[in-house]
């Protein structure tokens, strides 16, 4: 008799366990959205609220997608709620950097550390970073909230009702699009979102180059305003703090690090790559449009034909200033100390300075940012330089990065 027993119990526990690895081992079922359009949505509002702004809105945000309201117009739902929408990051990493990693809810975009289902590999790009959405007409809510931990719906009543924009735009099927909010307007505060449909998924880039282009979404008055008006201004790139002019030209030297007879680390200019013209930046907030990429080589080692190790000086000068033939600026790759040269002040010239190794994401005076390529474990190589698609957007005295990658072989350990 105790042995039935115990053979009962025992086949009861065999079943339990049989049962526990079956359902650990049951196909995960993710969401999908059907005829999705990828959105990636930024908050370029980069002031900080002081006694002399105070009337602003807290450029901190609840987002709503098509929303949903209560009886007394109070949002309280819809296809996408994303909280805690803070100021962007200086730098849009091209791997879902913020997804599981962070402790924070505060998001510097979205998707950013939103599950929610993501754009797929698209002409060899990894658009992961771009959330699925119904294709359509959506609706846009941005609701501004308090800067804290508390969730928008357990916000107090009147904070929950605190419209910062509220817009409708038109999403076509399978498309990606780069979305800002923004400042339209420095003197009257006029705010917008502002929506670029990309097309580098669609373009014909070589796997030997890497790409980048240029944006100036600064305020209309921004640069001509009082510079006192200006500041303070978080995380300002240094020669950009004061803004830039309507017009701006690109010019793009390629620096390669070496070591001298004496073991110190030199920096030189590479010949015919000094002074390239990258084309020309416009102030655009108006009319989105993609602006045309500047390419460039990736300078391998001569010793290891995987690993590049060059770095980009980009100069911006109002014409028609020509570094190449202008003797009152300091010649790349040498750095101006502080702000001392008139000329960054009255909007005519700035620079920015891509370099993985002196990049410092806490620096308060941002002047160096990550490189235009990406250097990562791929295959038996550790690292292995690869070229990406990059854009650098200007607003309102600061500098972005945004770095979209393409595949590539996964590493071999």
């Amino acid at each position: 008799m105790k042995y039935k027993i115990f053979k009962s119990l025992l086949v009861v526990a065999y079943a339990s366990i049989f049962a526990a690895v079956i359902a650990s081992c049951t196909k995960t079922e993710y969401r999908t959205v059907d005829n999705p359009a990828y959105i990636r949505v930024f908050n370029n509002l980069t002031y900080t609220i002081t006694l002399d702004n105070k009337e602003e809105a807290q450029p901190f945000f609840c987002m709503f997608i098509d929303p949903e309201f209560d009886a007394t117009g109070k949002p309280i739902g819809g296809l996408t709620v994303s909280d805690f929408l803070d100021k962007r990051n200086i730098y849009a990493a091209p791997n879902a950097a913020h997804a599981g990693l962070s402790t924070s809810r505060f998001n510097p975009e979205y998707p950013g550390k939103e599950l929610v289902p993501t754009a797929p590999i698209l002409n060899g790009f990894d658009l992961t970073n771009w959330a699925q959405v119904p294709a359509g007409r959506r609706r846009f809510l941005f609701m501004t909230r308090p800067i804290s931990n508390v969730p928008f719906s357990k916000l107090p009543d009147e904070q929950q009702r605190k419209v910062f924009l509220d817009t409708i735009i038109d999403l076509s099927s399978r498309e990606v699009y780069t979305l800002h909010v923004l400042q339209k307007d420095f003197k009257t505060k006029e705010n917008g979102l502002y929506v670029r449909q990309e097309t580098f998924h669609k373009q014909a880039f070589s796997d030997t180059l890497t790409y980048v282009n240029f944006y100036n979404l600064s305020a209309k008055g921004f640069q001509q305003a009082e510079l006192d008006l200006k500041l303070p201004v978080p995380l300002t790139s240094r020669s950009l703090r004061y803004g830039l002019r309507d017009t701006m030209n690109i010019f793009i030297t390629h620096i390669q690090p070496s070591v001298n007879a004496a073991g110190a680390t030199v920096q030189q200019r590479i010949p015919n790559f000094s002074y390239q013209y990258a084309g020309q930046m416009l102030r655009n907030v108006d009319v989105p449009k993609v602006s045309p990429y500047y390419s460039f080589p990736i300078f391998l080692q001569e010793k290891n034909k995987v690993y590049a190790n060059t770095w980009q000086y980009i100069q911006f000068f109002a014409p028609p200033i020509d570094p190449r033939t202008s003797g009152s600026y300091l010649e790349p790759p040498s750095v101006p100390i502080g702000l001392q040269e008139p000329a960054v002040k009255d909007g005519t010239f700035g620079y920015i300075l891509m370099d993985h190794a002196q990049y410092a994401p806490t620096y308060y005076l941002n002047t160096f940012f990550p490189g235009l390529t990406v250097n990562v474990h791929s295959g038996k190589d550790n690292p292995r330089t690869f070229g990406v698609v990059s854009s650098i957007e200007i607003v309102n005295g600061n500098a972005f990065l945004t770095t979209v990658q393409r595949t590539y072989p996964q590493p071999i350990y």
